[in-house]
């Protein structure tokens, strides 16, 4: 299957989102995402490696002009453990710094949804994600609700998306503490990542939730679980915030 090109907004930076499936993931690709990915947090390359395989597919965002790679998210989806559900998992997601702020994930996760629903139109599609703060707080603040991942269930629905996170977690080798519910995904914050954000991006509301949960995100190596629901509310919600994105002026010289 070859790679599928989109050309974005012409409001947007010089960017395609090329669509690849797992069956055409190369080593060179693997290689290529890699070292954009562990430039931002180190990370082992086996480690990345066996997360990158346990995906559908991933979008990777080029620089039209020189082709260069400047992002990638990794997805996938099948049936969880309730009646017409089916499960999105937002995969391992970087973005350069110079090419955030534009939406790019949030046009990812909506084509994705699209394409999934369109598939399977009569289910009801969560949306699962084990998430860096940085991940976390882009999401959240597009949504009107979401949910941290409950590592002890109280209802069916819970102990079903419980299920789907902690299969998740086995396929990329993570490990789940079942008293915090935080994973830790063996992947580091470097110091140079952290300097980018300043004390204020912190004390947002979001990044004060994730802290909450994950006290020692920026030392232990672990990352955060939540999940929503596609709903009306949730929809309208990443819409308006990825065309807000989009529309953006930005500097045509990156």
């Amino acid at each position: 299957m070859l790679p599928h090109l989109l050309r974005l907004s012409r409001h947007t930076p010089p960017v395609l989102m090329e669509t690849i499936p797992r069956e055409a993931f190369s080593p060179g690709l693997l290689r290529e995402l890699h070292a954009l990915a562990n430039n931002l947090m180190a990370e082992d390359e086996e480690h990345f490696r066996v997360h990158a395989l346990s995906n559908d597919l991933v979008h990777v965002f080029r620089r039209r002009d020189t082709r260069a790679v400047v992002g990638f998210q990794f997805w996938k989806a099948g049936p969880i453990g309730l009646p017409r559900a089916r499960a999105i998992y937002g995969g391992k997601l970087r973005i350069q710094p110079a090419f955030r702020q534009r939406g790019l994930h949030l046009l990812s996760g909506l084509t994705f949804f699209f394409q999934d629903k369109l598939q399977h139109p009569l289910s009801r599609h969560y949306r699962l994600s084990i998430a860096s703060p940085f991940g976390f707080v882009s999401i959240t603040e597009a949504l009107a609700r979401y949910h941290p991942f409950q590592p002890r269930a109280r209802t069916l629905e819970e102990q079903a998306l419980r299920d789907a996170f902690l299969a998740l977690a086995r396929e990329s080798d993570f490990q789940v503490d079942e008293e915090s519910g935080v994973f830790f995904v063996g992947i580091f914050m470097t110091p140079e990542t952290l300097g980018r954000y300043p004390p204020a991006y912190f004390g947002r509301p979001s990044a004060r939730a994730y802290a909450a949960i994950n006290p020692d995100f920026r030392t232990n190596g672990s990352y955060v679980g939540f999940w929503f629901r596609f709903t009306p509310d949730n929809l309208a919600a990443l819409t308006r915030t990825t065309v807000r994105k989009m529309l953006r002026r930005q500097d045509a010289s990156v």
